[in-house]
């Protein structure tokens, strides 16, 4: 990354974000520039190595957006980072991260973090847990949770979900899809380097994988 378009890039993000956020802007592994807030201030000088457990971190290795809630062992304050990779031919040649003081980051921590979801059909609620859903797919503005053996509307869109769901577990393959890495059936290779997924639902159903999310799929999943 060329260290002179930093504060023009600073500059344009600051836009999208309150006073009180701070701007953090890495290579692949240390910071290259920072802006602090008035209201926190992580101390991070350009040169310093990126710490591992930071959303930072987190967003270079997998390469995709990061939401997460840091505790203080790391910068001596908690906060919330979002961290957006900056991709170069399938690569994570950069990152910038908003960082939120713990106060900002309230509304977030008021989504829900038990380990299910809830789940619509007919007139009944059902509180689904995260291992038995399949996959996960927003189609005409309704989302639609895919067990095993049936289908339910759930409330939050998938931005939203990206908030919620285990990083861990669940992975976006496509704009219109999340799926549960354990409901995985087959991987079958498809056109331009992606990829169509077989899950293990009664359907068998086909999940694409598009280009956007290829390569740090393949990297998720270890093929």
């Amino acid at each position: 990354m060329e260290q002179t378009s930093v504060p023009l890039l600073i500059e344009a993000i600051s836009r999208a974000f309150p006073e009180e956020v701070s701007i953090a802007v890495a290579d692949d592994s240390r910071f290259i520039y920072y802006h602090p807030s008035q209201k926190i201030d992580l101390k991070i000088k350009p040169g310093d190595v990126i710490p591992e457990g930071t959303a930072t971190h987190r967003a270079l290795q997998i390469r995709q957006k990061v939401s997460l809630h840091v505790k203080s062992q790391i910068y001596g304050v908690p906060y919330f980072g979002l961290s957006i990779p900056l991709l170069s031919g399938g690569s994570a040649a950069g990152c910038v991260t908003a960082i939120f003081p713990q106060t900002a980051a309230e509304e977030r921590a008021r989504l829900p973090k038990h380990q299910f979801l809830i789940g619509k059909r007919e007139d009944r609620w059902f509180p689904i847990p995260y291992q038995q859903i399949c996959f996960i797919q927003s189609d005409g503005g309704k989302t639609s949770l895919y067990t095993e053996q049936d289908v339910y509307l759930n409330k939050y869109n998938l931005a939203e979900l990206q908030n919620i769901l285990p990083q861990d577990q669940f992975v976006r393959c496509h704009r219109s899809y999340f799926v549960n890495v354990n409901a995985i059936g087959e991987i079958h290779p498809h056109f331009h380097s992606t990829f169509i997924l077989v899950m293990k639902d009664k359907h068998r159903s086909r999940i694409p994988v598009s280009q956007t999310y290829a390569s740090s799929f393949r990297q998720l999943l270890g093929f």
